[in-house]
């Protein structure tokens, strides 16, 4: 487990996942600056928790993303059309690595 050092993260988190010209921003936010799939977006996330040694088992990632569904799913899909989802920053995973765990579900 590293210390939760913010400039350290968002150095790693450009380096690792962004563009070196458009450095990692505290305030940036999952939906608007990293256009993963959601598998992607999981390996992200699980690579961050553990790196930074957050406990996340009340991390749901359905509260800030869409499930993907397969083409059959329609009715599920539109279940989920009109919900409101939370809004995930790499600001929250900095202040849940100084916590040590998860702190925003």
């Amino acid at each position: 487990m590293l210390l939760p050092d913010e400039q350290e993260f968002l150095d790693y988190v450009t380096d690792k996942y962004g563009d070196r010209n458009n450095p990692a921003q505290k305030e940036w936010t999952f939906a608007k600056h990293f256009n993963f799939i959601q598998e992607d977006l999981e390996e992200m996330l699980f690579d961050l928790f553990t790196r930074y040694g957050i406990e996340h088992s009340n991390f749901n990632l359905d509260n800030y993303f869409m499930p993907e569904f397969y083409w059959w799913q329609f009715r599920l899909k539109r279940e989920w059309r009109d919900r409101k989802f939370k809004t995930l920053t790499l600001e929250m995973i900095i202040e849940s690595a100084k916590a040590g765990r998860w702190l925003y579900d």
